[in-house]
């Protein structure tokens, strides 16, 4: 249970923060619109910058999370510290959550008026 409340808090973390990262591009991705770039050009734009973000999370938080296997086993009874599974699904979860959170508000800015974007000052 208390893994599962873990797992939601990190992918509501995770979704804010992404989803913030990508509302603050929301004057350039207007600027790039009224400029000409077609709306797939720039939702693929945002996509591989985050995608980037979000391999370099995945790295550093599976090394960090390989290496603290040793500490965890001392902690844990009956239960193996290093799950390849576990491993597994909650990288993808995340991954998956991290790239929904790009997504949605990237998609939301490419629909805007350009005008109207560039008109807000951020």
């Amino acid at each position: 249970m208390f893994a599962g409340v873990a797992l939601l808090l990190a992918g509501v973390g995770i979704y804010g923060v992404m989803s913030f990262l990508v509302v603050q591009r929301t004057h350039e991705m207007g600027v790039r619109m009224a400029l000409g770039a077609q709306r797939s050009d720039v939702l693929k734009l945002v996509l591989a910058c985050s995608l980037k973000l979000i391999s370099a999370g995945t790295i550093i938080g599976l090394i960090i999370a390989v290496m603290s296997t040793r500490t965890l086993q001392t902690l844990l009874y009956s239960v193996s510290a290093f799950d390849m599974a576990t491993f597994a699904l909650v990288t993808i979860f995340l991954g998956a959550i991290a790239l929904a959170a790009s997504y949605l508000p990237a998609m939301r800015a490419t629909r805007a008026d350009p005008m109207v974007v560039l008109g807000h000052n951020t």
